[in-house]
């Protein structure tokens, strides 16, 4: 668990929040690098493209982790980066999520001691159109962390 952020078992709810994503990273993780390769890309009908194939589930779920750092630091007024690049294998996939929730780890930094007026006031709307806080937003990122890791287990 402690590979996917720098520093873990920090205090308070968001040292609560990372670990717990982290929790949920690398049993998504271990579930998708069971997958047999030939599993891995396998493609099935499906209205919804992002859940085409465990690899395309994976990419989702990389770029899911990065873009709430993202939205963090835009609420911040922190400066952007780049996201991670395609995830092409199983074998990528553990580094990039590891990028993705560091990103979101260090948009956190400073917010650890924060009250919840300071917290509450970083409210911000994400791009399916939900009002959330920085708070809000990690607690949906280990759901969906968990949510992606049943629908690969059940592959």
């Amino acid at each position: 668990m402690t590979g996917f952020l720098l520093q873990p078992g920090r205090p308070g709810a968001f040292g609560a929040l990372l670990d717990e994503c982290a929790r949920a990273a690398e049993d998504f993780v271990r579930v998708a690098e069971s997958l047999d390769a030939a599993v891995y890309i396998e493609e099935r009908p499906c209205p919804d493209f992002g859940t085409i194939s465990p690899h395309i589930v994976c990419q989702h779920v990389v770029y899911a982790a990065w873009y709430y750092g993202e939205d963090i630091r835009r609420a911040r007024g922190f400066e952007h980066a780049t996201p991670p690049g395609q995830i092409p294998t199983r074998d990528a996939l553990r580094q990039g999520l590891v990028d993705s929730l560091r990103y979101t780890e260090a948009a956190i930094d400073g917010l650890f001691e924060a009250d919840n007026a300071a917290i509450r006031a970083l409210e911000f709307r994400v791009s399916w159109g939900v009002l959330y806080d920085p708070e809000m937003l990690l607690e949906h990122a280990i759901v969906h962390l968990l949510r992606h890791r049943r629908q690969l287990e059940r592959w």
